[in-house]
């Protein structure tokens, strides 16, 4: 069996020798059409029992994952995992596109200033508490554990949009966390770039390091800006050409969807999140008036809410059955639970931090939308993670020791953060009186 980047594996030459032409495609396809059946029946049930689906999707992984583990006909869901690619090039896409294309940049930019203060200085504050809290209490080096802050500091937008839409909160609280989840994933994937060179390299970090982090930074993150916002630009003109053909519209917004991202990321390795950012909201203020066709307006949103809930459907599936990894040896997380439990608390005490710190400045700045102390309580039990840490952990070189702690802790983290966090949050609103949307 050979091991595609999707987490499918393909039949080698000798084994479709033995098989019909066409049962290498086969499997897979029966495989994606059973989870999705089951994404569909359990959307059906979870609603009945006003349980947040993106939640129960990762326990029926989990279930599946270790049903699977006894069950031949489930054997082949063991060859089915998250991937870095799968997550960055397929699935974040789709979901960062569809979030985009709903915000308004009017609404956004009153808010930009407690939006970029926990985006930016927030994660940088949690990387480093994180850093010094486990590399004092916990088996990881410094460097190490400055690693694990990179990579689970910033709020997963996967999970906080899937969420906060599902839990209906209410429309500014909503775009506070979505404009953070997504803005905060440009200085997340710096931060963690930046350890892991100078894990790899063996220097350690100075001020021409630094220094030289912020210019870096500034290139990712208005350098997927850039990016986006020239794809979208480009695309109005398609989009003007083809009026009067709707479903030619929606496939230049899936096109502009995927390519914006993996361009940014891939070809120029900037930030492929804002780069979709930029490309939807150039979509959502410019394309309407290009499109001008009502069948198209008609038609956009709900295939874009249908793509949002396959790809959400599929990540935490999957996300479910990747979790089977810290399930798997019994005797060993019997051994390593006191430190999963610490990663865990400090990475409540580092969000506590950015939330209760962080927003009272931005508070008293001018031009700055004052945040309310019931919103940042929300705001801090809100701040989920999900996939986004999954692909970063997974870019980590095998050739590094403590790769496997870190996994184990990731998991850990977004383990709890879904089940615990993701499942009382609307409790948490409804005490507070939180007012949620019709």
């Amino acid at each position: 069996m050979i091991p595609l980047h999707f987490g499918i594996y393909l039949l080698t030459e000798q084994e479709m020798s033995v098989t019909h032409s066409g049962a290498g495609l086969a499997i897979p396809m029966l495989i994606f059409c059973g989870l999705f059946l089951l994404a569909a029946i359990s959307a059906i049930l979870l609603k009945k029992l006003r349980f947040p689906y993106t939640i129960g999707l990762v326990v029926i992984g989990m279930a599946l994952g270790m049903a699977a583990e006894y069950s031949e006909i489930l054997a082949p869901l063991l060859r089915l995992s998250l991937t870095h690619d799968l997550i960055m090039y397929v699935l974040l896409p789709v979901l960062v596109f569809e979030a985009a294309i709903n915000i308004k940049f009017s609404a956004l930019m009153k808010e930009l200033v407690p939006v970029l203060m926990l985006a930016i200085v927030g994660v940088i504050l949690s990387t480093l508490v994180l850093g010094v809290i486990l590399g004092e209490l916990t088996p990881l080096t410094l460097a190490s554990a400055l690693l694990f802050g990179a990579l689970i500091s910033a709020t997963d937008p996967v999970a906080v949009i899937a969420l906060f839409k599902e839990v209906k909160a209410p429309e500014r609280m909503s775009l506070l966390m979505d404009a953070e989840s997504l803005f905060n994933d440009a200085t997340a994937i710096v931060m963690f770039g930046i350890v892991l060179s100078i894990i790899q390299s063996g220097t350690g970090l100075s001020g021409s390091t630094a220094f030289a982090a912020f210019v870096e930074f500034l290139r990712v993150f208005f350098g997927g800006i850039f990016v986006g916002a020239a794809m979208g630009a480009a695309m109005l003109v398609l989009l003007r050409l083809s009026r009067g053909m709707p479903y030619v519209h929606i496939a230049l917004t899936t096109i502009l969807a995927f390519t914006s991202f993996i361009i940014a990321d891939h070809v120029f390795e900037t930030s492929g999140v804002m780069s979709v950012i930029a490309a939807g909201i150039v979509t959502r203020s410019y394309g309407r008036r290009a499109m001008a066709d009502f069948m198209t307006l008609r038609h956009l949103d709900p295939y874009w809410e249908f793509m949002a809930f396959v790809a959400n459907s599929f990540i935490f599936l999957l996300l479910g059955l990747s979790e089977d990894f810290l399930l798997r040896s019994i005797e060993r997380l019997g051994m390593i639970y006191p430190t999963l439990i610490i990663a865990i608390v400090a990475v409540l005490t580092a969000r506590f931090l950015v939330v209760y710190l962080l927003l009272p400045v931005s508070n008293l700045m001018p031009l700055s939308n004052k945040v309310d102390s019931n919103s940042m309580k929300v705001m801090f039990w809100g701040g989920l993670r999900g996939a986004v840490p999954v692909a970063l952990m997974l870019s980590i070189p095998d050739s590094m020791p403590e790769k496997r702690m870190i996994i184990e802790m990731t998991l850990a983290v977004i383990l709890f953060s879904l089940l615990i966090q993701g499942t009382t949050i609307g409790w948490l609103m409804s005490r507070l009186g939180i007012k949620r949307e019709a």
